[in-house]
């Protein structure tokens, strides 16, 4: 729980034992979740609890919202260089079609795109849909 408190004193968000187990979760199980997931992993807490500390973590930099299309957006954890204005979360993700989990390909870059004059870049985003190694097998 070090770690946990660690993170939430750099990003300067108040310490809260929500806040305390959602970002413990995110850490121990590396992967991505949805508010519905969050819910069924932690039955006694409410769903507006749960949805506002997602925003609250998504605000300060500690996780990044994927919207891939799908009716449930997913939240992944930053990296410790994310800032509340800048997720550099500019990697892929691949969405697989069988078992609906998100998986961030931190290790592949999107590519940088010339933009015409007078153009400018608000966000980046790229979604790989298939199948994943798991439901291959």
């Amino acid at each position: 729980m070090n770690k946990v408190n660690e993170i939430l004193e750099q990003k300067a968000v108040r310490i809260t034992p929500m806040r305390q187990l959602l970002l413990e979760h995110f850490m121990n199980n590396n992967k991505t979740f949805g508010l519905a997931e969050l819910e069924k992993a932690f039955p006694k807490s409410d769903r507006i609890t749960i949805y506002r500390t997602l925003k609250t973590f998504e605000e300060k930099g500690i996780t990044h919202s994927i919207d891939i299309g799908t009716n449930e957006v997913k939240y992944g954890l930053c990296k410790e260089h994310c800032t509340p204005r800048e997720h550099l979360d500019q990697h892929p993700h691949f969405y697989c079609l069988t078992c609906n989990q998100i998986i961030c390909l931190e290790r592949v870059f999107i590519p940088f795109v010339k933009l015409p004059e007078g153009f400018s870049t608000n966000e980046v985003d790229m979604t790989i849909k298939g199948t994943c190694k798991n439901c291959q097998a």
